[in-house]
Parts: C-alpha cells; structure tokens; sequence
C-alpha cells in the first residue's frame, strides 16, 4: 500500500528542513525525503559520528538545531532515499513520488510537493579536466571538513566566489599547501554599489576574514582576474598553468605561469539542481546571474504547476540563509492551500519574513553580480578537449554539429550523445550550451533559444530490477 502525505518535502538540507518544519508545525501532514543518511544537506553536511571534535562551529550548532525541531515534529523522515522520479497520480490527484534505497518504500503519495533540491558545482571544461587530481571545490570541501581526507600535498584552487576561500583555508588547516588562490572575477572593481548590502552581512564578512587571514598568514596569494587553462601530467596531475583574464574572461596571451602542483581544485560557483522540476514540467527561464535556468515562480514560491513549490538554491543561487527562508516560506504557502492556516495568519508570519527575506535576496544579487562565471570561459577547453566526460564527446565533435545545423542542445544531442550518459547532461550541459551559444555569435543566438536538456525517468541510474518492478505495479 503506498503511503499516503499531505506534502512531500524533497531535500533535507536548509530549505527542506525549513520548509517540513512550518508545515508540520501547522498541521499538515508531512515526509521529508532525503538521499544522505542524515539531514542537512551539502551545507549543514554533519561529522562522521566516530568523528570527536572539540566544540562546534556556530554552522554546526545551527545544524543540530534546525535538525532537532524536525525531530520533534510528527515529520516522516525518509532517508539514504533516492526519489529518481515524480509523476501525475491520475487516480487520486496530487504526485506520486518514485524512490529507492534501502529500507524505504518504492512509492509515496503527496497532494503537494516542496522541491529543495539544492545545487551543484558549475563544471568549467579546460585541458587536463579530466585528469585524477582535478576535483570541484564541493568535493574537496566534503573531503576536507567532513572525512579528514587531504585531496593532496600541494592544491592549486582556482574558480569564482566566496566558496574559494574557505577552500584553501581548509586545506590550510589539513596541512595542503596552496601555492595560489585565482579568482576568475575581480570582484573588487564591481562591488561599490553593493557596500550597503555586503554591511548588512556581518556573519559573513567575518567569516571571509577569517579564511583570508589564514591565507595571508601562508603566504597563499589572491589572484583576481586570473584562472587555470591547462591542467597537465600524465596519470595525474603534475603541474597547472594559470593565466590572467580579460574583460571578456578569456586568457591574456603572454600572462602564462606554470605551478607545480598535484592537485587542482575547480569551483566556478553554482548551478540550480533542477533535475525533478523540468522532469514534471516546470516552467523555466535564463538569468545568468542566479546559475542559469531557473524555475519560474509566483510570490509564494509556486512553480507553474499547482502544488509544486520550489525553494533554495534549486531555484537559484542564494545561499543557506536565503534558503531557509524560502523553505518556511513555501511551507507556510502549502499549509494555507491545504487548509490548515489560513491566509490571515499566515500573512502576520509573511510581513515578519518580507524584510528578512529582501535582505538576502540583496545579497544573492550580489553574488551574482560580483562572481557569475562569464561565458568567455568556455574559451579555456580547445577543439579537442572532452565536454561531454560520460560519452567522450570533444568540444570539436560539439562545434562540428552546430556547423552540420544544429541549433538547440535538444538537436545537439541527438547528434552527438552529450547528455545521455549516466549524470544526465549535469557535468556538460553548461559547457555544452555556452558552445553553441558562442558557435551561433552571428546568428545572436540566445541561451533562451538553444535550451536546456529534457529530463526523463529514472534521473538517476538505477538497476533494473527496480524499473521492471515499477512497470509491473503501474499495470
């Protein structure tokens, strides 16, 4: 019999938790599904329980208690739970949502649904990507703070945003020395209309100094206007070459230094996690300067499909702060249309949050303005670089198509495969669609134009005993 919930939370980590929080507390039914085995999500991502460490960090006290207040809720947790689709229950209306892992039931039923998916490091093709020893800052972070694993002796970080620099201070701490921090951006020439806004972010800034003052105290320099362009060895990284930018993000011929390094950490920001939502049909658009395609939303938080909320940074980049925020407020928004608030009340809540919430969306303008990465950097990968890792699809092999006729990345894929391997398009498709955009410059092609990739079941590889059992129960 499958379970049956009022909403359906998809994301443990901030905007989830928020989010299943505020509706439970009002009364709706609720399951918060997650695919860790503990909530938090890639921010609030918790130590290793064999792990002993003295104290804890003011993100871990916010963890433990975000976490706690899910606890004591009537919240059904569904964790280490992959949801590998979501579809039309036509029968009873509302959602059925697919999912596998161990000890969770194949299918739930929600009326409603809250996507808080999350998002992902923006993957920045350039010679020698490929290579053991080139990894996104995500992982690296994941290696450094929670599994103690030092990635290597001697780490090139490389990339735009913040995130870099708590990077390299953590490597720093894990006793990796950094011979160079380069930020493609040079943030400093475009932040004087948002000191006003960078004031009001305290915590943050804190936090920022802290990480520089680790730096400053290695010696690890911090090159604004500069990126890799060659990762080079032969089984592994051995040394990078870095290069000053132009305005337009491409290398400065001439500015080349090589740096012997065994590592290379890559983080060019972040890109929206929106596989489930252009799965069921979401209405989407382009804005570069939030992580390219995002969902389409009222003032509630609702996509284009009743009933289906999208909150964090699954509908653009923002961070944690913002995405708490949008997580109570979408549960609020569920509880009104489930009848358990009623608009009234939980517009008192909305006036406290409205300001709060203009606050941290000042913010992500912000990062996006300050730290987007720039078309112009698809210019680092040559014509024989790989672009598509999972079916060895080469920059060249993608060009060649647009020069065939293609125009779309739909139309690119069915001639090439890019997109069709295991991470559905999620490690090519921001190189793949930057190429055609940049392929197409006399025609003016758009992003809006050539596309995104269409999303079908399973999103994630699956064995396929587990698709033969769910053909068997849709008979």
């Amino acid at each position: 019999m499958t379970e049956s919930y009022e909403l359906a939370v998809i994301g443990g980590g901030p905007a989830g938790m928020e989010a299943a929080v505020t509706a439970a507390e009002s009364g709706v039914k609720t399951a918060l599904i997650d695919n860790f085995p503990d909530l938090g999500g890639q921010y609030y991502k918790p130590l290793p329980e064999s792990f002993k460490v003295k104290g804890k960090t003011k993100t871990e006290k916010e963890a433990d208690v975000l976490v706690g207040m899910v606890k004591g809720l009537p919240v059904t947790q569904v964790r280490d739970a992959l949801v590998w689709g979501i579809f039309p229950d036509e029968k009873h209306g509302g959602w059925l949502v697919a999912l596998y892992g161990p000890d969770v039931p194949k299918k739930i039923h929600a009326q409603m649904v809250v996507l808080a998916t999350g998002a992902y490091d923006t993957p920045v093709a350039f010679p020698g990507w490929t290579l053991p020893g080139v990894l996104t800052a995500g992982a690296t972070l994941t290696l450094a703070k929670t599994q103690r694993v030092v990635p290597g002796r001697r780490a090139l970080v490389v990339g735009t945003g913040p995130l870099l620099l708590s990077v390299a201070a953590h490597l720093i701490d894990a006793g990796v020395e950094v011979p160079a921090v380069c930020e493609a951006s040079k943030p400093l020439g475009k932040a004087i209309p948002y000191i006003f806004t960078a004031l009001g972010q305290w915590g943050r800034i804190e936090e920022g100094a802290k990480y520089i003052s680790k730096m400053v105290a290695k010696g690890v320099p911090y090159k604004m206007g500069w990126t890799i362009v060659e990762a080079r060895g032969v089984d592994r990284v051995e040394e990078a070459v870095i290069a000053r930018l132009d305005a337009g993000y491409q290398p400065v011929e001439g500015s080349e230094q090589t740096l012997a390094v065994d590592t290379v950490v890559a983080g060019f920001h972040l890109i929206p996690n929106t596989g489930l939502a252009r799965l069921i049909g979401c209405q989407f658009e382009y804005q570069l300067e939030k992580g390219g395609w995002v969902p389409v939303r009222d003032e509630t938080l609702q996509s284009s499909l009743p009933g289906v909320y999208i909150a964090g940074d699954g509908a653009g980049i923002g961070g944690a702060e913002l995405a708490r925020l949008e997580g109570r407020m979408a549960g609020l928004a569920v509880a009104v249309q489930s009848g358990h608030l009623t608009h009234d009340q939980a517009g008192s809540v909305y006036a406290r949050l409205k300001p709060q919430l203009a606050q941290q969306r000042r913010y992500a303008r912000m990062l996006g303005a300050l730290f987007t990465p720039q078309p112009g950097l698809s210019a680092l990968a040559s014509d024989d670089t790989l672009i598509c890792r999972c079916e060895e699809i080469t920059l060249g092999e993608v060009k060649a198509a647009v020069a065939a006729g293609a125009r779309t990345i739909g139309e690119v894929k069915m001639v090439t495969r890019t997109g069709m391997g295991n991470c559905q398009g999620r490690m090519c498709e921001h190189g793949v669609t930057n190429a055609i955009v940049a392929a197409l410059a006399a025609e003016k092609a758009t992003h809006q134009q050539v596309g995104f990739y269409s999303i079908r079941p399973p999103l994630h590889p699956l064995p396929v005993e587990v698709l033969a059992d769910a053909a068997e129960d849709a008979d």
